[in-house]
């Protein structure tokens, strides 16, 4: 496609494009009614990031429409690359269930593949095929528009979109996945402190509940991409936003695999919707095909880019906020709070 096509084509080439995905992913798999055996849960995400690299597992038993869980203890969790090198995962004794590598050495490298192996104290023993880490897309920029739907008379909640602009590789098939915090300020009434004095009227807050974002560059290969929109940041409060952006460049099966779990997650309780069923994954039980994990082994590439909104502009509109204002210790009313100091906590 020859560069400098205008948004509203590229718009509609990935509109066309993701239409066409969604009608060819990953088959049906009908749940069953009882679930006599115990299902491995995997929660595994394997990146090029410096940061310990850690798998979940645990076992899920179904009896109609009740579900156990529990944590997998005493695995014996590996990876390999494509080199044959070996990566053995420990136990972590503070957090059931969960297995980290402690090998200070050891970094996913892009371009490399990796296998997931797991076997538990039962005899099974599940492995993933081999997933090859895509080449990391850097994010070139992000940018901030406030949205203020009652402004037109119209409902909704006012705050940021954030937008992200990339340059696309070309000749290479690419498959986004965003994910995205923010940091902002909220307020309640406070409680009583010293004298005729309030304290913790003000907080900071992280938000980290964003929907799962998706892209394919099919049909828009190469191009710069201006204007995806990756996040909305809700305004409760005025000051400042942070917010940061995790751009993972994913394999064709690692889209497809959260295609499907979107469309789960999405349903809108009609009598049109498909008919529920388990997320089933890519680490299969190696002597059982049909005995497939829930969850997913993703190994992907990640780039990261921060961008600070400068708020203040909305101190005219005080009086929005008097209905976001509960009664209370500010930090014990939202989850993900902390004091209102500055620096913004975890920011640098």
């Amino acid at each position: 496609m020859k560069k400098g096509s205008s948004f509203l084509k590229i718009t509609e080439a990935i509109l066309l494009c993701l239409s066409f995905l969604l009608s060819g992913c990953l088959d049906e798999y009908a749940a069953p009614i009882n679930q006599k055996t115990e299902q491995l849960v995997v929660e595994s995400l394997l990146t090029n990031e410096t940061l310990v690299p850690q798998i979940k597992l645990s076992t899920t038993l179904q009896f109609g429409s009740a579900l156990e869980y529990k944590p997998v203890r005493g695995a014996f969790v590996k990876i390999i690359d494509n080199e044959g090198i070996e990566t053995i995962f420990q136990q972590v004794s503070t957090q059931l269930g969960v297995y980290r590598i402690y090998d200070a050495a050891f970094k996913a490298v892009p371009g490399k593949s990796y296998k997931l192996t797991i076997k538990l104290t039962d005899g099974r023993t599940f492995e993933s095929p081999s997933e090859k880490m895509p080449i990391p897309v850097e994010i070139d920029a992000l940018s901030a528009k406030f949205e203020n739907p009652s402004a037109e008379g119209k409902p909704g909640q006012m705050g940021y979109r954030v937008y992200a602009q990339l340059n696309d590789p070309q000749n290479a098939l690419n498959f986004y996945r965003w994910t995205t915090y923010s940091i902002y300020k909220k307020k309640s009434t406070g409680v009583p402190c010293f004298t005729n004095s309030i304290c913790n009227e003000r907080c900071w807050v992280q938000n980290n509940e964003n929907p799962i974002l998706l892209l394919s560059d099919n049909g828009v290969d190469g191009n710069k991409l201006t204007n995806l929109p990756v996040y909305f940041s809700p305004v409760y409060y005025y000051g400042k936003h942070y917010v940061e952006i995790s751009q993972f460049n994913i394999s064709r099966t690692t889209f497809q695999f959260w295609q499907r779990f979107n469309s789960q997650s999405v349903r809108s309780g009609t009598i049109f919707d498909p008919l529920p069923a388990p997320v089933l994954g890519n680490v299969i039980n190696k002597n059982d095909k049909k005995d497939i994990a829930l969850g997913y082994f993703e190994v992907s590439s990640i780039s990261k880019k921060r961008l600070e909104i400068d708020g203040d502009t909305l101190v005219s509109k005080i009086n929005f906020y008097r209905q976001y204002v509960p009664v209370g210790d500010c930090q014990l009313l939202f989850k993900r709070a902390t004091a209102d100091d500055n620096p913004v906590p975890g920011w640098n």
